[in-house]
């Protein structure tokens, strides 16, 4: 064991507004790796996911990103506040919803607190400590924070914390430094099962178990078009789902904290029509410091959900804005969801925008879009 004790790393981390901190080994999770392996060969996870089979091993194995890996400490933050962000949205026009964990940048925040905490490690170890830190990383976070005692699987596959539900962002600290572990906490969901039948599209199969096919939050950065049968269940949502956090009875109970943030914040919602005229370039200069904007955010997938929730909207003023993206927007992706949107819509102006767009529309995937919309219009 090293010279460097959990309390002295655990005060610290308290010192650094960290909520919940936890300590387990760096050994491969041959479990999780077994799980993930056994999701691919069911087909739960679809194609252009980032989970490769190649990749999967790596994943599970924090001596992948540190050789000399002893253990790893493990950290979450609680994002439920009652101090809520200024929505950037303007009473009565179209908006999409954000999810709660996306409302400001929890995962920068919480990676400047663990890199301090990282060098306050090493200035309690007297000498240069081998380590790395992470959040929303290269490993499988969900097991090493089981694994460290910070919370257990929920029935929708989320760490749930004993103080703060599942509302936390997860981060580590792999180091060279060997620890006890922290023993594992018992499931505490019992016989409960209401994020199960909280899902809109079915996607929890059994619990813990996900198909991310069908789930909304996978979805909503998913480089693919968005299946029919899911589109009028989307809603207004712009970025993320958490149907299944909402309806959990531990998530329920938990007290928001009265916390401000220095990262950047969007608040519950987006004005959705700007977002269709907007380049790449120009979307992430104007959220450079906030969540939606993170790299591993597609902008394409963000128009693509824009059309969806202007679609649902019903708002005919997004009829104009959504003629646009017909015969400007490159991305064929956009131009089949705007389609959508324009039959959803529906009405004369709907239809007439449709039947406009066909008139140029070259692509074959974009003009069966326009085809099936017209119909749908038709009969508003």
């Amino acid at each position: 064991m090293t010279s460097v004790s959990k309390e002295s790393v655990r005060r610290s981390a308290d010192e650094l507004g960290i909520d919940l901190l936890g300590f387990t080994s760096a050994l491969p999770l041959e479990n999780a790796r077994r799980r993930m392996e056994e999701c691919l060969t069911r087909g739960l996870i679809p194609p252009g996911s980032d989970w490769k089979p190649e990749g999967i091993a790596a994943f599970c194995d924090p001596r992948r990103v540190l050789p000399s890996a002893a253990s790893v400490i493990c950290a979450a933050q609680c994002y439920l506040s009652e101090v809520e962000p200024d929505d950037l949205s303007k009473p009565g026009e179209p908006h999409g919803l954000i999810a709660r964990y996306t409302r400001r940048n929890h995962y920068r925040d919480l990676h400047a607190r663990l890199a301090g905490l990282e060098k306050i490690i090493g200035e309690l170890a007297g000498r240069r400590v081998a380590s790395k830190s992470f959040c929303c990383g290269p490993l499988a976070e969900k097991p090493l924070a089981r694994n460290a005692g910070l919370g257990w699987y929920g029935k929708h596959g989320i760490i749930v914390t004993p103080a703060f539900g599942s509302w936390v962002v997860l981060a580590e600290i792999v180091t060279e430094l060997e620890f006890e572990p922290d023993p594992e906490l018992r499931d505490g969901c019992g016989d409960c099962s209401l994020c199960l039948r909280a899902c809109p599209t079915g996607a929890l199969i059994a619990p813990a178990l996900l198909d991310r096919a069908k789930c909304i939050q996978h979805l909503t950065n998913s480089p693919a078009p968005v299946p029919l049968k899911f589109r009028e269940l989307w809603g207004r949502r712009l970025y993320g789902c958490t149907a299944c956090q909402e309806a959990c009875p531990k998530n329920r109970a938990v007290k928001p904290l009265n916390r401000r943030l220095s990262c950047g914040s969007v608040g519950p919602s987006l004005p959705l029509i700007p977002l269709l005229s907007m380049t790449e370039a120009e979307y992430r200069i104007k959220y450079a410091d906030n969540q939606v904007s993170a790299g591993w955010i597609r902008f394409e997938s963000i128009q693509r959900n824009a059309c969806l929730a202007l679609g649902n909207s019903g708002d005919p003023a997004a009829i104009g804005p959504l003629s646009e993206v017909m015969s400007s927007n490159p991305s064929l992706l956009v131009r089949s969801h705007a389609a959508w949107a324009l039959g959803r819509i529906g009405g004369k102006a709907g239809v007439l925008a449709l039947e406009r767009a066909l008139a140029c529309e070259s692509k074959a995937q974009v003009r069966a879009e326009l085809e099936s919309a017209r119909k749908t219009a038709g009969h508003c």
